[in-house]
């Protein structure tokens, strides 16, 4: 993911990940990308579950994205919710057929906020 993403803000999903996979993936952007905000999401179709998580570093907080709104943004799209630190938050939605507007949402909010 990191490889194929740029600029201060990465929002993608995986499949199949659940929270706990979503959170190794999560760290494993950090650790490349450590001045990007991230926002990652899973949706489990059989589970009728999505899974998001957001890790936002200090200078992207000061310019006014906090992961705990980002991934609320996030989860309300897809009928959810959930919160967070300024730094780093979890949330999860219900209706994973409406991923691809978490994700818009996601790109949305935070694009608003940080001018990308």
């Amino acid at each position: 993911i990191a490889e194929e993403m740029s600029g201060a803000m990465i929002v993608a999903s995986i499949s199949g990940a659940d929270p706990a996979a979503l959170l190794s993936a999560l760290s494993a952007v950090r650790a490349k990308r450590p001045e990007s905000a991230i926002l990652l999401m899973s949706a489990d179709e059989a589970e009728g579950k999505v899974a998001i998580a957001a890790d936002v570093p200090k200078a992207i907080q000061d310019k006014g994205l906090k992961a705990g709104d980002w991934v609320r943004a996030a989860a309300e799209a897809c009928g959810g919710k959930g919160g967070g630190r300024p730094d780093f938050a979890q949330a999860g939605g219900k209706e994973p057929a409406r991923l691809p507007e978490a994700l818009r949402a996601a790109k949305a909010f935070a694009g608003a906020r940080i001018g990308e």
